[in-house]
């Protein structure tokens, strides 16, 4: 992984998710750009000067304090090399990310997750969800109010199809470089035997296209799926939760249906880390 790009509203209840951000860049031994969405108030450009020439020194002058925010609470200069920070004018937080990804080859893209204290801490709804369908990468979606850092235990949420192992052939590198163990897990209402048979034909499947024998593979019971999700995460102490975002139908699909981001925050407590079908 080489870049990381991470969206910030540069309030302060977002100062935990960029210490987050910028400890896994640390960690993944990867560059981090920090964005910042600004929108022009249109009584600023109806003055005399052109309009090009207010937009340059808006935007200076937001980059200037996005400068500022990240080096005070990182405690670290803005280098430009292994920490950048970018203030861009878009109507559209949603475009203005997905354009700076394709700019610079973006390996991973974070938002806060759901931030009730502003409106526009909101990374939510449509932004989230126009992300999760056009990123030409993973989506990282982490709590504002995130204490812990490291990432040592991971749990993805499978519906044992081909393309989890796609992901999962992306996602093991990853876990390798943060030294974290990862665990399979797939909740059913179905028949015990059938759910083991395919369980099986998925674990073979796995270890023939990644083999890497330390993953290990639980599946579990329960009619109350976003419940039994949560509390194994608990259980286990997972640090992350991933899942696959598929075009029609899924375990995506069935725990989180069209409400994506606010079923995130109601059921999930710990980031969230989006594989795409289409770009696997």
């Amino acid at each position: 992984m080489k870049t990381i790009l991470y969206a910030s509203d540069r309030t302060e209840h977002s100062v935990p998710a960029l210490k987050y951000a910028y400890h896994l860049s640390r960690t993944l031994k990867a560059k981090l750009l920090v964005l910042y969405v600004h929108e022009i108030d249109p009584i600023r450009v109806s003055v005399s000067r052109p309009t090009s020439q207010i937009e340059y020194h808006v935007i200076k002058e937001q980059t200037e304090i996005l400068e500022s925010y990240c080096e005070k609470h990182l405690g670290v200069s803005v280098d430009g090399n292994k920490l950048q920070v970018e203030a861009v004018h878009n109507d559209s937080v949603s475009s203005a990310i997905l354009e700076k990804t394709k700019d610079i080859s973006t390996d991973l893209i974070i938002i806060g997750r759901k931030d009730r204290h502003t409106d526009r801490g909101l990374f939510v709804g449509n932004i989230g969800k126009g992300l999760q369908e056009k990123a030409p990468c993973p989506l990282l979606i982490i709590p504002n109010t995130i204490e812990e850092k490291s990432i040592k235990s991971i749990l993805y949420a499978t519906d044992f199809e081909e393309a989890d192992v796609l992901a999962l052939k992306k996602l093991v590198p990853m876990a390798k470089a943060l030294g974290a163990k990862i665990q399979m897990v797939h909740i059913s209402k179905g028949k015990e035997d059938a759910v083991n048979e395919q369980m099986t034909w998925f674990k073979d499947l796995a270890q023939q296209e990644i083999n890497d024998s330390s993953i290990d593979f639980t599946v579990l019971y329960s009619d109350m799926i976003e419940e039994k999700l949560k509390d194994y995460a608990r259980t286990i102490g997972a640090n992350l939760l991933v899942l696959l975002e598929r075009e029609e139908t899924g375990f995506f699909q069935k725990i989180f249906h069209k409400s994506l981001v606010a079923k995130i925050e109601e059921h999930i407590a710990i980031p969230l880390l989006s594989y795409n079908e289409v770009n696997l």
